[in-house]
């Protein structure tokens, strides 16, 4: 591996475990707080955004690859986050947990050559979905 590949290995690691910061913060908070009221709708809000995220990175490989069914796919994660978004947390956070791991499903079959990153979604996509869950149980 070249000293680029190894600076993008390295920076993909530290900004998808920073990415969690808020996970850990909103659960820490929940566990925490006794109205958690503000902070499962942030925790709910923050899953939305980084599940679009996720879903962009196919958008990204669609257009690099031509493939237009991937390119339709990339936009689903989108909506169903945004679909979440009016739902209350209780219900929201279990289906934005549920659609990171379809998502995860889905990436794994895509990102076969690619090691590194199918290792890195997995675990990102477990915490995300841990977290997610233990901050559900203290709503």
């Amino acid at each position: 591996m070249d000293q680029t590949s190894e600076r993008l290995l390295e920076r993909a690691h530290w900004l998808g475990y920073l990415g969690l910061l808020p996970f850990y913060s909103g659960m820490a908070l929940m566990i925490l707080l006794d109205d958690t009221r503000l902070v499962a709708q942030a925790i709910h809000s923050y899953a939305a955004i980084i599940l679009t995220f996720v879903g962009a990175i196919h958008w990204g490989r669609a257009l690099d690859s031509n493939d237009t069914t991937l390119l339709s796919f990339s936009v689903i994660p989108s909506l169903i986050a945004w679909c979440s978004l009016f739902l209350e947390p209780y219900e929201g956070l279990p289906l934005t947990a549920i659609a990171f791991v379809m998502l995860l499903f889905f990436d794994r079959n895509l990102y076969l050559e690619m090691g590194w990153f199918k290792q890195l979604r997995t675990r990102l996509s477990i915490l995300v979905c841990t977290l997610l869950s233990v901050s559900w149980l203290y709503i």
